[in-house]
């Protein structure tokens, strides 16, 4: 396949974001050969030579929001027929104390924004203690009702029982004396019977 240079031209919160050596990695992984810089008003350009598919893959893999970084736009500028003349992908580094300044900027900013993680993470960690410190006073409640409603079941049970017993106990009493008058009056009977002369 046809190798094109391109001359893309990236624009959106692309620097001091680490975005060109985001942008190195995916070129090497997809051995597409040239070079990545930061221009003046803020955007970034990446002039490259690949075949057409592989540049339109790579063009897809640089189109990110993630982190610090936001492209907003990317625009290919510029093509013509590979000259072969980039044996690398490379970065193309300003003047040093730029490139410091660059770096200890995206140092600060991930900080900060590493920082909010955390605050919004042990705020998340607050509100969860919270729902759990609630729903452990509701099954808490739940569980003192049941056991307070199962204990009046119990008593209701047991007061029944109780009424059964002394109903049960009341009707012994009186089918024991019922039983001990017939028995009475069964010996007298017997007795009136063995009295008689034969």
């Amino acid at each position: 396949m046809t190798k094109i240079k391109a001359e893309i031209i990236v624009k959106g919160a692309v620097q001091k974001a680490g975005y060109r050596d985001y942008v190195q990695e995916k070129a090497r992984s997809l051995n597409v050969k040239g070079y990545v810089e930061n221009l003046r008003d803020g955007s970034i350009r990446i002039v490259c030579e690949a075949d057409e598919d592989t540049l339109k893959n790579f063009i897809k893999l640089i189109n990110i929001k993630q982190d610090l970084i936001t492209v907003e736009k990317i625009e290919t500028v510029k093509t013509q027929p590979a000259t072969g003349e980039y044996e690398y992908f490379d970065i193309k580094y300003g003047p040093m104390e730029e490139e410091i300044g660059e770096r200890m900027v995206a140092a600060v900013k991930i900080a900060i924004a590493t920082r909010q993680e955390i605050k919004d993470m042990h705020e998340g960690m607050k509100n969860m203690h919270q729902d759990l410190k609630g729903s452990i006073q509701s099954m808490h409640k739940d569980l003192k009702t049941s056991i307070e409603s199962m204990h009046q079941d119990m008593n209701q049970n047991f007061k029944e029982m109780a009424e059964r017993y002394d109903a049960i106990s009341t009707e012994l009493l009186r089918t024991r004396e019922e039983l001990k008058i017939a028995v009475d009056n069964l010996v007298k009977v017997v007795q009136k019977f063995l009295e008689k002369p034969t």
